[in-house]
């Protein structure tokens, strides 16, 4: 990751609006500018075709958030419908032309650069000891988490089913939007369900088509989670339509492998933790980081 932004990083088209820009209005240069570099995990692979520029040194630009950014990702009904974050990457990620198309092994290390350049490599978080269950405050340094080695390369190998090749892809952040929002609704309506007056025959029938949807999730992610086939003849299967087919109507044998194998995929994906201790015990503790879009890219004064 580099820290000093140069036009060297940015395409003809960038160059030539910064240009523009900077001949027309006087106030440019006291504008957004960008703040890091950050290299994408994927390396700018699984993004379909026109939806990111990738500079030829391989680091995007990271520019911080715009007043207009901040109050959409603080806007409870754009975070959870995806469309606050999206807006949010292409305002703060311009080489980032279509943000619902993020593969999700590179979102957390794009809200982290962007966490950084909009805030500062240090952010505040509450941890409660295990050992003496005090709850307190403490600093970490984000930037430890960009440098953390990323192996992507189990979803470059196949695996094997009744000898054809299975290659998987990451699901990109349209996928991991909607699944949160369904696994939402499908809580919510059990939970409204279980409060209801209804007889308990009309509960299992309700019951009974929450779970024949969340089947039907199932089977969605996991025809999703592919990105081709090579039949034993040699032939690439890459429409989505004939994969999910496919997947419907084949035996349990295929749901595992794919299970097994993005288990592998998530093997190389080291887990963010972080290393606290306790100011009241002085005991050391690890925690897993996790990201809470609500309050993360909340100001921190």
């Amino acid at each position: 990751m580099s820290e000093s932004p140069d036009q060297f990083s940015m395409n003809p088209e960038q160059i030539a609006m910064m240009q523009s820009q900077q001949n027309s209005n006087p106030l440019h240069k006291f504008m957004r500018q960008p703040s890091i570099y950050v290299k994408l995990p994927s390396n700018g692979n699984f993004y379909p075709r026109n939806t990111l520029e990738m500079p030829i040194n391989g680091e995007v630009a990271i520019l911080p958030m715009s007043t207009r950014d901040e109050i959409g990702v603080n806007t409870p009904d754009a975070l959870l419908n995806g469309q606050a974050v999206v807006d949010m990457i292409h305002s703060c990620v311009p080489s980032i032309k279509n943000a619902w198309c993020v593969p999700a092994i590179d979102l957390d290390t794009l809200f982290i650069a962007i966490r950084i350049a909009s805030y500062g490599e240090k952010m505040e978080y509450t941890s409660t000891c295990p050992e003496c269950n005090n709850s307190d405050n403490y600093e970490i340094d984000l930037k430890q988490f960009l440098d953390m080695p990323v192996d992507i390369s189990g979803f470059e190998a196949p695996f094997m089913y009744k000898n054809m090749q299975i290659f998987m892809k990451p699901a990109d952040f349209e996928t991991v939007n909607m699944q949160n929002q369904e696994q939402f609704e499908q809580q919510r309506l059990i939970v409204v369900i279980n409060d209801s007056e209804l007889d308990n025959e009309e509960k299992q029938r309700r019951f009974t088509q929450i779970f024949r949807k969340m089947t039907e999730y199932t089977v969605k992610n996991v025809s999703g989670s592919i990105s081709h086939i090579i039949t034993p003849e040699g032939e690439t299967v890459t429409d989505p339509n004939f994969i999910a087919e496919f997947v419907s109507n084949s035996e349990r044998a295929l749901f595992d492998g794919v299970r097994k194998h993005l288990e592998k995929v998530v093997a190389g994906i080291p887990e963010k933790k972080v290393n606290t201790k306790c100011d009241s015990c002085s005991h050391e503790y690890t925690t897993p980081f996790t990201f809470d879009q609500s309050n993360f890219f909340a100001y921190a004064s």
